[in-house]
């Protein structure tokens, strides 16, 4: 049987009533009839599978991709309802993988830095990336005269401070948890072969550090006890048995998730807030001078360490560290840092852990593998689930193995996979982060969680913003003064034609004007007012989208607002009830790409000058928390009437003195005209004798005898 289409003119009034899409107006409709051939007649005619994707035995298929479209006429007859109902959707079995017990993992890289090495954590961190991020983790043992003190251990934490327990127990057969719905298949033949659990996770017991150890202590002993009077001789003396090794536990661990012969419950502390638990670490004040308050390596430090971008965000559940308190067997099942960030795990004492780890390179193929192996798990309910390492290994994912003992840290790299054993009782200590180097994971992210309409805990447009007047304020006293700072020469790298935050804030704001550009004048437009940022996150009302940059708002509603790309979704008012809100405008954006990609100081005094503006209509002093009480470039005094190249950022870490920086003013607004002069402008060297501008010293002459 085949189709073939006849066009007929219109003679029945009822055929203008039906709906018809945009472009598909004409004259004329077009009548389907069924047309007899015999099978070698058939394959004179392209294959009905080329044309629509189904193949001449998908009957049913097909009826339903032509009745969904009703701008055909199927023979002037109604289809059916029973041809109308949705085709249920086939459900896949679960695929077992096949485990080997001689696979062997590859173990991660362990660094020894030294002390100078040791005393930058970003700039380490970032010589590091090469050789670690193919394995999507690393360990850093510290110099030898790293010992921070543990504050874990003093009598008001340890003996009075206590946590919520999490019971979490390891069943292939029952899943209580409400967002999966799985029942036993009595018809299975895999009763060994099981290397896809899951873990029910119950509230547990209060429990402080002491009483925590005493009872992991005893659940260890008492395990592996057990076991060797099950399994040992009967001449065997339990006195002698000695202490189970980190490789005795990972076999017993895989045995229990590869094979398991009974239910095994542990006890978890995981994610407590250090700010009400306390840190391992001692907080940094100006009480005490110690180098372990002040270090980068001081977990309480690192998230808002210069150069992280998480110090332009306000974001306690990822900006403040969090403990974790674990003991034998107890896990973290498989799982991926919230927005894709860095993490630095430290361990203050206990018993070792063991991480597994997918990089972020094998990201996509670790997500559909979990897929093919458990279907009916989608989203974020992978992380209720636990399988085995080695089972991924022989599914051809690479694994990477590595072991954190006490005093050592591990870090994981953006986009990676990791899960975690504990070999008995321990205290960790973790932390996020965002160098430079994340802002391409970030905006993966961002756009990642748009399209998904899933809430970021982070706001991508803020930190590049945030970011990119940082830089600007860096660059510009290293082009004026030449100071080889840390932070200068950490913006200078990666600014420029070929730089990667240069690169970043170009791209997006291309998108940006692209999509303003699209939505053409068909908005009116208006600066983001104070009121805008009264609320921490404006989002969009359709993706959850972070509003920062812009934003549409329709005068029926004054809290809902839309990203660009909903804006028809935003309410069914007309066109000219809506309005573009935006904090800067196209080319103040395209000044500021200026000032970073090419080093111009014209463009940095000019996107200074913006800045500045819109921070003083809206009552900002400080581009920064902890800025506040600075001197600022725009607090100093200048007679200048002329305002268009001041400089307007502030915070650097050495003044110019107010005469250096009027003699500046004046050198730039002279060469304000000449934006295409290569190069920096060098001030007035101070062994000329003759004056680069008479005003400018005379200037200088009056301020100094006042």
């Amino acid at each position: 049987m085949g189709i073939e289409g006849g066009h007929t003119y219109s003679k029945s009034g009822n055929m203008d009533k039906l709906s018809t899409p945009p472009g598909f107006v004409s004259q004329t409709s077009f009548v389907l009839r069924n047309v007899h051939r015999d099978r070698e007649s058939s394959r004179s005619v392209l294959g009905q599978d080329q044309i629509t994707g189904f193949g001449t035995d998908d009957a049913d298929s097909f009826k339903m991709f032509l009745t969904n479209r009703p701008w055909i006429l199927h023979n002037h007859t109604t289809p059916s309802s029973e041809a109308l109902k949705p085709m249920k959707s086939e459900v896949r079995a679960r695929r077992v993988p096949k485990v080997s017990k001689n696979v062997v993992l590859e173990e991660a890289p362990v660094f020894n830095p030294t002390e100078e090495e040791f005393s930058d954590t970003l700039s380490y961190i970032a010589s590091l990336r090469d050789k670690a991020e193919p394995y999507g983790i690393c360990c850093v043992v510290p110099p030898p005269s790293w010992k921070p003190p543990c504050l874990l251990e003093e009598k008001k934490i340890w003996e009075a401070s206590k946590f919520v327990t999490q019971v979490q127990l390891v069943d292939g057969f029952h899943i209580e948890d409400p967002n999966i719905k799985k029942e036993a298949d009595a018809d299975s033949d895999d009763d060994t072969s099981e290397t896809i659990k899951f873990y029910r996770m119950e509230r547990g017991f209060m429990h402080t550090l002491e009483s925590f150890k005493n009872f992991a202590d005893s659940r260890k002993k008492e395990h592996f006890s057990l076991k060797d009077e099950v399994l040992s001789s009967k001449d065997s003396s339990p006195s002698l048995k000695p202490e189970p090794t980190t490789e005795d536990i990972e076999k017993e661990y895989r045995q229990l998730v590869e094979n398991p012969l009974v239910e095994i419950g542990v006890l978890y502390g995981n994610d407590l807030d250090t700010t009400k638990f306390g840190s391992g670490f001692p907080l940094s004040g100006p009480s005490e001078s110690c180098n372990y308050k002040t270090s980068g390596w001081n977990l309480n430090n690192t998230a808002k360490l210069p150069g992280s971008l998480l110090s332009f965000e306000d974001c306690e559940s990822i900006c403040v560290p969090r403990l974790s308190v674990g003991m034998c067997f107890s896990s973290q099942l498989w799982k991926s840092e919230k927005e894709r960030l860095y993490s630095l795990c430290y361990m203050h004492m206990g018993a070792p852990r063991v991480w597994y780890s997918v990089a972020g390179c094998h990201r996509s193929k670790f997500m559909s593998t979990m897929k093919s192996l458990f279907p009916e798990m989608s989203g974020e309910q992978s992380k209720v689930m636990i399988m085995s390492p080695y089972a991924l290994s022989m599914e051809g994912i690479p694994v990477t193995r590595c072991v954190q003992n006490p005093g050592q840290y591990v870090i994981t790299f953006p986009g990676s996979h990791y899960s975690t054993v504990d070999c008995g009782f321990n205290c960790l200590e973790k932390v996020n982060f965002a160098p430079l180097d994340w802002l391409p994971h970030g905006d993966v992210s961002a756009q990642q969680n748009q399209d998904k309409s899933r809430k970021s805990l982070i706001s991508y447009d803020k930190l590049l913003l945030g970011a990119a007047r940082e830089a600007v304020k860096s660059l510009k006293e290293y082009l004026l003064s030449k100071k080889k700072t840390a932070d200068n020469m950490r913006w200078y790298n990666s600014c420029g034609k070929e730089g990667i935050f240069s690169d970043m804030v170009k791209s997006r704001v291309k998108q940006e004007k692209r999509r303003r550009e699209f939505l053409g004048n068909s908005l009116k437009s208006q600066r983001m007012d104070k009121s805008y940022d009264d609320v921490s996150k404006r989002e969009c009302c359709i993706c959850i989208a972070h509003l920062y940059l812009s934003a549409v708002q329709c005068s029926c509603s004054a809290d809902r607002y839309s990203c660009l790309s909903h804006v028809k979704k935003l309410c069914a008012c007309p066109w000219d009830s809506k309005s573009l809100l935006y904090r800067y405008t196209t080319d103040e954006l395209d000044i500021l790409v200026e000032a970073l990609e090419q080093h111009k100081l014209s463009a940095m005094f000019r996107w200074g000058n913006v800045d500045r503006n819109y921070c003083a209509s809206r009552g900002i002093t400080s581009s920064q928390p902890g800025d506040a009480g600075k001197k600022t470039d725009e607090d100093m005094p200048c007679n200048n009437n002329n305002n268009s190249g001041k400089d307007v950022e502030g915070g650097t870490k050495e003044q110019m003195k107010p005469r250096k920086a009027r003699l500046i003013m004046e050198i730039m607004n002279a060469k304000e005209g000449n934006d295409d002069e290569k190069g920096p402008v060098k001030p007035c060297s101070k062994k000329s004798t003759r004056p680069c501008d008479s005003s400018a010293v005379h200037t200088a002459k009056k301020q100094k005898q006042g």
